[in-house]
């Protein structure tokens, strides 16, 4: 046995022992791996596991999901964030239902070529769900890699990303490689974390950063991406029972989510923007309050008002308890607060 099959024995006996319990894992449905692996996508397990139960509770199959319109698809992902997630599973369940007849295909090239899954997922579900040796490499198991290896180069170049996918590969325990997949995502998910826990981790004696002390080192991953800050006011017809909401525009950002009215512009040009838009008069306006919503790429800075109208105009209110469409997670946030 080389070194390689003794760390993978080491970790799947970890994994026998210490695995958690998930709705997502042990189930033999490539379409409901498909879902779990796009939910977890920027988001914790314990956040996507009730969204997850009731998305297949509701869509049990991709022609479910298929038939679905877009509004009640998302609708089901309301709170999840990150809804181009959503709009990509709703397109791939259309090609799935219509050129697979609703068989999630086996083949790794065909799983890869579906609009929102990259290689990591790709080859996620072709381990897990089809129980084949493809090496899946996320954020944990790049910092599982990474230390054990005791790698330094920048892990944000795809060629070392794939040295990393080599590694693996080596070590993938050919018996059941969808236990392999999953002991690797979960001790980096649940040991070797960001802070470490290293006096509990099966496999320190084999990883070169903790006979170093240098696990604080790794991954190698320089920010590149530039946050840019976006100021928008939010206007707020109604209360937090019933109040006035848009639709967002079928692209972009949120697109087709419902929100407040919001500008990104000074106070009193928003609001002859919004008199104009909706043929209203502003009888008048009081701030309420401002928050915060950080995107991957860009934080928007909120500063929400709340505004009388005109009697003689009005605007018809929703009722925000019953609401039957998908409201932006940045605006379910204003209504928590209302």
């Amino acid at each position: 046995m080389n070194k390689a099959q003794e760390i993978s024995q080491k970790l799947m006996e970890w994994y026998g022992e210490n695995k958690r319990i998930l709705p997502f894992r042990d189930i033999d449905n490539p379409y409901f791996t498909w879902v779990s692996e796009i939910m977890l996508q920027q988001t914790q397990v314990d956040t996507a596991i009730p969204y997850f139960n009731r998305f297949i509770k509701r869509f049990e199959t991709p022609c479910d999901l298929a038939n679905a319109s877009s509004d009640e698809v998302l609708k089901y992902w309301e709170g999840l964030g990150y809804y181009r997630r959503a709009h990509h599973l709703h397109e791939t369940a259309k090609i799935i239902c219509e050129d697979h007849k609703g068989v999630f295909p086996s083949d790794l090239a065909t799983i890869e070529s579906f609009k929102g899954i990259g290689r990591y997922i790709a080859r996620a579900i072709h381990s897990i769900a089809f129980n084949q040796p493809s090496p899946a490499v996320d954020g944990n198991v790049i910092r599982v890699m990474s230390r054990l290896l005791a790698y330094d180069k920048d892990l944000t170049k795809p060629a070392n990303q794939k040295e990393i996918e080599q590694a693996v590969e080596e070590m993938i325990h050919h018996q059941t490689p969808r236990d392999f997949t999953q002991a690797l995502m979960e001790i980096g998910a649940m040991v070797c974390q960001k802070q470490p826990k290293c006096e509990i981790c099966p496999l320190k004696e084999d990883c070169k950063a903790y006979q170093s002390n240098t696990q604080s080192s790794y991954p190698n991953l320089p920010k590149k991406t530039k946050i840019t800050n976006h100021n928008f006011h939010v206007f707020v017809v109604g209360n937090h029972q019933k109040a006035f909401l848009i639709k967002r525009p079928p692209n972009g950002l949120l697109a087709n989510l419902y929100t407040f009215p919001q500008y990104e512009m000074p106070l009193e040009d928003a609001l002859l923007l919004f008199e104009k838009t909706y043929d209203v008069k502003v009888a008048s306006h009081q701030a309420l309050f401002e928050l915060n919503h950080v995107f991957s790429h860009q934080t928007w800075h909120l500063t929400v008002h709340q505004l009388t109208l005109n009697k003689a105009k009005s605007l018809a209110l929703e009722s925000l308890s019953d609401f039957p469409y998908a409201i932006a997670k940045a605006h379910l946030n204003i209504i928590d607060r209302l």
